[in-house]
């Protein structure tokens, strides 16, 4: 499905419905809009079919962001950033007429996640920030990728981290990087339903100036005002649990729930569904946007 957010459509697809029977009454559930990483090179389906489970207790909603899977690109004048994506968020609510959302982003969802938060404080009942980091810092990551997987690792992630990408180095770190990402092995065919944009996969990736070289929102965070969850793996090598140490101690401690995954790599759902989707539950629960209507 498609929503026009003025003159530009996003893709978004839906599990759960938004209202559920209760004995006499209907009671709406919470809407949990769950936004994808790797922006360019992933779109919502990466997400399918893991967090449907969450669809017992609230509404769940993938949302391709603009530039990607099956969105609109913006118009050629107005360039991809954190803060674009993060008031598409506002423009998609308004459209549907959603209010108090939870908004889930995974690895560069969770940039935008993050700067939803910043620049929108009050428009979410809670905001998850799962598997992600407030700024890059390869270094972190090819140390833990070469303590996952041996120095071959770690030359394969230097190789494309700190150096314009080649069709090689790509290559070499989708062979030896790509499967340490969770000990838990990834569907095969999970790659083949993203569509690829390479406009947005290009202005994000790119180094060194793509966005995800420039982006830096460590000193913003103190601006959060929604309760956070932020959702980390001890094993994530590109988003390295230190990544989500950094992010918690620059939010206020009294909305901050820190869950860390032992065992767990990016995406912690992919390794420990039970433990992590509790938690996710435990969190929306705790907010107490349910309610019942005639």
């Amino acid at each position: 499905m498609r929503v026009d957010i003025g003159g530009r459509r996003l893709f978004f697809d839906v599990a759960g419905e938004q209202l559920e029977p209760a004995g006499k009454a209907l009671r709406q559930k919470p809407t949990l809009i769950v936004l994808h990483g790797s922006p360019g090179f992933s779109d919502h389906s990466a997400l399918k079919p893991d967090l449907g489970a969450l669809s017992d207790t609230m509404q769940v909603i993938y949302l391709d962001l603009a530039g990607a899977g099956r969105s609109d690109d913006p118009p050629d004048e107005v360039p991809f950033s954190l803060e674009l994506w993060a008031d598409d968020i506002v423009r998609f609510c308004t459209a549907l007429d959603i209010e108090k959302p939870v908004v889930l982003g995974l690895s560069g969802g969770g940039f935008v996640a993050q700067a939803y938060a910043i620049q929108h404080p009050d428009h979410a009942s809670g905001v998850v920030f799962a598997g992600t980091q407030a700024k890059f810092d390869p270094e972190r990551s090819i140390k833990k990728f070469e303590a996952l997987g041996g120095p071959e690792a770690g030359q394969a992630a230097r190789a494309l981290l700190c150096n314009p990408p080649t069709d090689e180095t790509i290559a070499a770190f989708n062979t030896i990087c790509m499967p340490l990402y969770n000990p838990t092995p990834r569907n095969p065919d999970a790659g083949h339903r993203i569509v690829i944009r390479p406009r947005l996969a290009d202005d994000f990736h790119r180094f060194p100036d793509g966005i995800w070289y420039r982006f830096d929102l460590l000193d913003d965070l103190h601006r959060v005002r929604a309760p956070i969850l932020v959702l980390g793996g001890e094993e994530d090598p590109i988003t390295p649990i230190q990544d989500s140490i950094d992010i918690v101690e620059r939010l206020d401690p009294s909305l901050v729930t820190f869950a860390r995954m032992q065992g767990c790599g990016h995406g912690t759902w992919r390794d420990e569904p039970e433990k992590s989707f509790d938690a996710i539950r435990q969190f929306v629960d705790g907010l107490g946007n349910s309610t019942e209507t005639a």
